[in-house]
């Protein structure tokens, strides 16, 4: 393989593939990027097993002799970000010797590229086209609550729900749901379980301008950008049956100014996170006012919000920082939020009648 390439265009499409080297392998391979030059042009491609990124072809690159060679990541990364700026020479011989040079000249021993494991074909899948800024803003106002570690596997993914007409996509990690909607164009209905480590690709990944490409089957998903291709191992299993969660039941109704709320959260969450043990933040409702406070050994907050009240009076507990994220996920000026007993999860929804969303937390024992 001989290629040549600007050393900046090289440093933009490494970054783009270098999530998915694996960190933790007893296989060399893995620690490694391909670089593949064919009748389609030069390649990166990054994969871990359980998902993969395959740059697209990297314009303004010059392929002299097609071939492919495995590079250990960092030590490639490390060496191309040392070299001067301007255009990279790459060639490797018959034993995987790659020499990169401009002013510089560096030689790093590789391994065979056609030992290293592809990108897996999506077969007998579905397509879906959405726009990626509609779907990054669902992700990334759901993502928070998924599990990052959990004896259920199915928790460290959200739910993408296609519902008629419907993309339903949910996250629960057993103290929370995020819950969001969009009306879709074509009908269909299928239920898959995405990792959050895909979701996290996509959102760095994905264009917002651009239509994203979703491809999947039973056990992969695959999702097409203008610079790459992210393909993923989705995750088996049932997912927690959720709606039945959403209770339209409720003893307690308030409307609050969200910035007034998430101000006053944020400010007892400066206290609690000088406590080692963990410090619920206390929610009394009554006579139109909401009081806010949260105690520990370093000192007490006590803070009082206006508020449109409706139904019993109220006082519960919650970890600040559940209500802190759901009140971060939405853009509007007032957030209505539904209530059962001091001991029952609170609902939260749109305060302008906006069905695409609804989160639910659950409180703390005071």
């Amino acid at each position: 393989m001989h290629i040549s390439c600007d050393k900046k265009v090289l440093i933009d499409n490494i970054n783009i593939v270098l999530k998915c080297v694996s960190s933790k392998t007893t296989s060399p391979i893995l620690e490694c990027i391909l670089l593949k030059a064919d009748r389609k042009g030069f390649r990166l491609i990054a994969n871990d097993l359980e998902q993969s990124i395959e740059t697209s072809n990297i314009e303004g690159t010059n392929v002299y002799t097609l071939g492919e060679v495995a590079l250990n990541a960092k030590t490639f990364f490390d060496f191309v970000r040392s070299m001067p700026d301007g255009l990279i020479d790459i060639e490797c011989d018959d034993k995987f010797i790659t020499t990169i040079k401009n002013k510089r000249i560096i030689k790093i021993s590789g391994l065979d590229g056609r030992e290293f494991p592809l990108p897996k074909e999506i077969e007998n899948g579905e397509t879906f086209s959405i726009n990626g800024g509609t779907l990054k803003n669902m992700i990334r106002k759901t993502l928070f609550s998924i599990a990052v570690m959990d004896y259920r596997p199915v928790l460290t993914g959200e739910l993408f729900e296609f519902d008629g007409h419907r993309l339903n996509i949910v996250a629960i990690d057993g103290h929370r749901i995020a819950y969001r909607t969009q009306l879709l164009d074509e009908e269909r209905s299928k239920k898959i379980i995405v990792p959050g480590k895909a979701l996290n690709e996509f959102i760095r990944l994905v264009d917002e301008e651009e239509t994203a490409q979703l491809y999947f089957n039973e056990k992969f998903i695959q999702l097409k950008f203008k610079t790459s291709t992210l393909t993923s191992r989705l995750i088996e299993g049932e997912f927690i049956d959720y709606k039945n969660m959403f209770t339209n039941d409720f003893k307690t109704f308030v409307s609050v100014n969200r910035d007034m709320f998430l101000n006053s959260l944020e400010c007892c969450m400066l206290l609690i996170a000088r406590e080692i043990k963990k410090v619920e933040v206390i929610l009394e409702i009554k006579d139109g006012v909401m009081k806010i406070s949260a105690e520990n050994s370093i000192g007490n907050i006590n803070d009082e919000i206006p508020i449109n009240f409706d139904g019993e009076e109220l006082r519960i507990g919650f970890s600040p920082k559940y209500l802190i994220d759901v009140c971060r996920a939405i853009d509007e000026e007032n957030i209505n939020m539904y209530f059962i007993s001091g001991l029952s999860p609170c609902i939260i929804k749109s305060s302008v009648g906006n069905d695409d969303f609804k989160y639910l937390v659950l409180p703390v024992k005071i």
